[in-house]
């Protein structure tokens, strides 16, 4: 039975005028279970797999160079006291920010031309250009004798994740099924956790066993580096970008690459529902997408959603509990620091394991938005534990605080997958890609201000720095509520008409949208390629 005939019975609907009364712009596969839908597009979801898993390979590159501080060799290298054998080592506080910094710098870099490229040029040489990126950084970072070049490295790793931040879950909502997109996109989170899981435990024995050694885990990144390249040559361009060049030949063969085998696909029908789609959308833009239009009419609303779950993560205390978790360690005491960080890790494992699995099935708005709720509550109940003696060595507080920073990592990890959903869901189709550098702009300028905020605040705040993040957290969870709508199951149609039509974000999941209602008549056998049944 699909979503449609599951609706209750005063379910929203108002009729509206449409240009092609009698076309799909939804696609007859959004009928079937998600079951279903994962068998007949298994090799769309293969596709999807070979994406990220060059994706978690790059997160083996990102994940080694961060821990790669704590190697003794390392600190021996890039000390601030280099060549004093008589003095004790030191990274210099100085150039560990620089670092980290460098990687939100990397991003914004390319923030500022790769969606000119990914449409310019197409989502797979977009995934080229990130490999590259990736490959000088790992060039830096096997080379790199001093501090300076290894800001380098970071910059280079901060410009290839840039690029897949913007294009990844782009490219996934493009060439998989309505029914199952949800769950695929946010399925990177899983393969990305694993991947850090896999680098956290790598790290600790190679740390372990060549504690002098730090070019070792360097030399080794060269392994996945080549994988990467290897998973997304084979990769076939989305047949969105040649609908956009009105290249309808390069588009169904892409098509064929991805939905070949499955028996009465009817490749006409399906790339119809997307050039129509396009049409529409450049009807409403008036001509050839810009920049401009991302801030423009219903864009401007599409746009700051999106934006709202960027900022969401920077200032829903990510700072405090995960970033700076060795700092508050400081603070906290004995309690915290005998947790290790794999547990946080296992957390959002689990978080993000059953987020994909169900995001298809129970959607996303009352997740996120409840989830939103309850990391602000989380943020003041931190403050509070301040004053019930958590950082005075009161065990009972101690551990509470610890419990209740476990709880939200796994709401929190909701939230940052929520984003790359939504990021890829929310914008206009010919928008997709120019609306991701500003909104990811906002997450790394946010991210580089907490990270030269916040420590200062812990030390004059201590965890009660919980009350401020709370304070800045609740407007946004406000916001979330009235302006977070349900996509489950939306064509890019729909979601264009549901903003076109101007429908609350809290009706979206009760409202029949014209693409539906036309959808279920040709199902139904009343109209047959826009006649009338005889």
């Amino acid at each position: 039975m699909s979503d449609l005939e599951k609706r209750p019975a005063d379910t929203h609907l108002e009729k509206v005028a449409t240009n092609h009364p009698a076309e799909l712009l939804k696609s007859r596969y959004d009928n079937l279970s998600i079951p279903k839908t994962l068998v007949l597009f298994k090799r769309s979801v293969f596709f999807v797999l070979m994406l990220y898993t060059g994706y978690m390979c790059e997160g083996f590159e990102l994940g080694a160079g961060g821990s790669i501080i704590a190697n003794k060799g390392f600190i021996k290298q890039f000390s601030s006291n280099h060549g004093n054998d008589g003095d004790v080592r030191k990274l210099n506080p100085t150039w560990v920010a620089t670092w980290a910094a460098m990687l939100n710098v990397g991003q914004i870099l390319v923030f500022t031309h790769i969606g000119w490229v990914a449409d310019r040029f197409g989502r797979k040489i977009a995934f080229y250009m990130a490999w590259v990126w990736l490959m000088v950084g790992c060039a830096f970072f096997n080379t790199a004798k001093t501090p300076a070049v290894w800001a380098l490295a970071k910059l280079c790793n901060g410009a290839g994740v840039g690029v897949l931040q913007i294009c990844a879950q782009v490219y996934v909502m493009e060439i998989v099924p309505n029914r199952i997109r949800g769950g695929l996109i946010t399925f990177q989170a899983v393969w990305s956790t694993i991947g850090g899981i896999i680098v956290s435990v790598m790290m600790q024995q190679l740390n372990k066993k060549h504690p002098e050694n730090y070019m070792l885990p360097m030399r080794i990144l060269w392994a996945p580096i080549g994988l990467i390249i290897i998973c997304w040559a084979i990769l076939p361009e989305s047949p969105w970008y040649y609908a956009r060049q009105g290249n309808k030949e390069k588009a169904l063969k892409a098509m064929k690459q991805l939905y070949g085998g499955i028996e009465g696909y009817d490749f006409e029908e399906e790339y119809g529902i997307i050039e129509r789609t396009i049409e529409h959308e450049r009807e409403i833009n008036k001509g050839a997408p810009t920049y401009r239009d991302v801030f423009r009419g219903v864009n401007l609303k599409r746009t700051l959603s999106v934006a709202m779950l960027s900022a969401c993560q920077q200032l829903a205390g990510l700072a405090i509990i995960r970033t700076y978790s060795t700092c508050e360690a400081l603070i906290i005491s004995y309690v915290y620091v005998a947790v290790p960080t794999l547990t946080f890790s296992c957390v959002n494992l689990l978080a993000v394991t059953l987020w994909s699995l169900s995001t298809d099935k129970l959607g996303r708005r009352v997740f996120v938005t409840w989830g939103q709720t309850f990391c602000c509550v989380v943020l003041f109940l931190v403050g509070a534990l301040y004053y019930a003696g958590a950082t005075k060595g009161n065990a009972a507080a101690g551990t509470g605080l610890l419990v209740v920073c476990c709880f939200w990592t796994f709401t929190f990890q909701i939230i940052i997958m929520s984003y790359y959903l939504y990021s890829a869901e929310l914008p206009s189709a010919l928008l997709r890609v120019k609306t991701g550098p500003f909104t990811f702009l906002v997450n790394s300028i946010l991210g580089i201000a907490t990270c030269y905020a916040t420590p200062p605040m812990l030390l004059k705040l201590n965890i009660r720095a919980g009350f401020i993040y709370g304070a800045f957290s609740v407007p946004l969870c406000i916001l979330m509520w009235y302006y977070l709508p349900e996509t489950k199951g939306r064509s890019a149609a729909e979601i264009d008409e549901l903003y076109e039509r101007k429908i609350p974000a809290w009706r979206w999941s009760k409202t029949v949208t014209e693409a539906e209602t036309h959808l279920r008549e040709v199902s139904q056998g009343q109209v047959v390629h826009g006649k009338q049944d005889a």
